[in-house]
């Protein structure tokens, strides 16, 4: 590892998203935590529109229940003539004051809503992830660097004991005791440090120069004599960067990093991981990686965390099989909360054509959990936690809404359910229906 490497700082991402998670973030102080609220924060503020959508829905899902025998007449009346049935189906809903438009808008503009809402707060989370990562890096290699120096400065008289400029400094010996190292390892490739400098590919450069002002021998002296201080040093910048890393890792609960998937591998990213993720987060974080950060460096500090500093995994792919489990229980209660409670009524709706229409519903609340788990496994923790809360808080908002809705539509649907129990009889006694026990 070359330590006299320097970075350039990378620029943390923008947008409303970024902007919020930090303001959260200072007075929360835990980026899972800040997440988590932010997420449930949200939800609260698009609920009022959420909870006009939900009673849109049940008014219109009891008006299609209640004119479910109805429609089977009409179904049957006119046979294939599609748009006779189109015509009488929208007439019946007329009468029953359904506006099928206004229950459409108001839906979409709630769907567009979410979607807008999902996409973009994804894609901030990736780039943020992205942003992190790398920022997580340059902390701890810049805690390296200083720590180097600072261990050579308190040890001046010992660097200087051999000249290597008139006013030797620091950085100076470290320049010297890597052109030392590049020499001797170039001659013997199983040098006994080998393994933790940075090889450069200057070992033909011509000594006495203005760069390296002395000769061969005198820098390859050096790297030997002062072999044993240059453990010492790393040491001590190794002890610090795991110190720097139990302060700015962003741990949640059971993981150790949430800018990493929950998943049981190192919390702290390979180069290739990092490659992966800035390329994420947009061409600016992957051209910076590409640009400035060294693979053998970033190895080295990627070594060092994830053998001595962390845990060895970094999660369980806990949030995936909570995101999945807690989106199937959100689509069930909302099939749950549709159906109606007389045994007859909704024997006669599920027979109707009121079945098939949820026939869709029944495949997305297998679909759904899939898909939500497929999205968590392929990202970082940080939108596991997002999902998570999202679900989360749309069953607490929805089962609050559910029970006002119920109270304001209690009437109509005891009106439905009338209807319909009295239209099953008529079937159960002509014997066109079948009473279920």
């Amino acid at each position: 590892m070359n330590i006299i490497s320097l970075l350039a700082s990378v620029e943390a991402p923008g947008g409303l998203w970024s902007i919020l998670i930090n303001t959260f973030h200072g007075t929360i102080g835990n980026f899972g935590w800040t997440i988590f609220i932010l997420t449930l924060t949200v939800k609260l503020v698009i609920s009022p529109l959420d909870f006009w959508t939900k009673l849109n829905s049940k008014k219109q899902s009891l008006v299609q229940q209640k004119c479910a025998p109805q429609i089977a007449k009409i179904q049957k009346k006119f046979g294939a003539n599609q748009e006779a049935v189109r015509t009488q189906t929208n007439a019946l809903y007329k009468r029953e004051g359904l506006n099928m438009g206004v229950g459409c808008l108001v839906t979409l503009i709630n769907l567009v809503l979410t979607l807008v809402i999902f996409f973009t707060f994804y894609g901030s989370l990736r780039t943020n992830s992205a942003y992190q990562a790398i920022n997580q890096y340059e902390i701890l290699e810049t805690t390296f660097n200083d720590t180097v120096y600072s261990e050579l400065i308190s040890k001046n008289d010992e660097i200087t004991e051999f000249d290597i400029t008139d006013n030797s400094s620091a950085e100076e010996f470290l320049i010297a005791w890597n052109r030392g190292y590049t020499l001797a390892t170039s001659e013997n490739t199983d040098g006994e440090n080998g393994g933790n400098v940075e090889q450069t590919e200057n070992t033909d450069q011509e000594t006495g120069s203005e760069e390296y002002p002395l000769t061969d021998e005198e820098y390859i002296e050096i790297y030997n004599k002062y072999n044993s201080l240059i453990d010492e040093v790393r040491n001590s910048a190794s002890s610090a960067v795991l110190s720097k890393w139990d302060e700015i890792k962003s741990d949640w609960l059971w993981i150790e990093n949430i800018w990493v998937s929950d998943a049981p591998r190192s919390p702290f990213l390979t180069y290739d991981g990092l490659v992966s993720i800035a390329r994420n987060g947009g061409d600016e974080y992957s051209n910076y990686v590409a640009e400035n950060i060294d693979e053998n460096n970033f190895t080295t500090i990627s070594n060092l965390i994830n053998s001595q500093g962390g845990r060895e995994n970094n999660g369980y792919f806990i949030l995936a099989v909570l995101a999945g489990g807690i989106t199937f229980l959100s689509q069930f209660l909302v099939e749950a909360h549709n159906k109606l409670k007389n045994k007859k009524a909704k024997q006669l709706a599920t027979e109707s054509m009121v079945a098939s229409m949820n026939s869709s519903m029944k495949i997305m609340k297998y679909i759904m959990p899939v898909i939500m788990i497929l999205f968590v496994l392929q990202s970082s923790a940080s939108f596991g936690i997002y999902i998570v809360a999202s679900n989360i808080s749309s069953i607490a908002y929805g089962e609050i809404s559910n029970l006002i809705i119920n109270r304001i539509t209690r009437k109509q649907q005891k009106e439905v359910e009338e209807v319909l129990e009295k239209e099953a009889n008529r079937l159960i006694k002509k014997g066109k229906l079948q009473e279920r026990k």
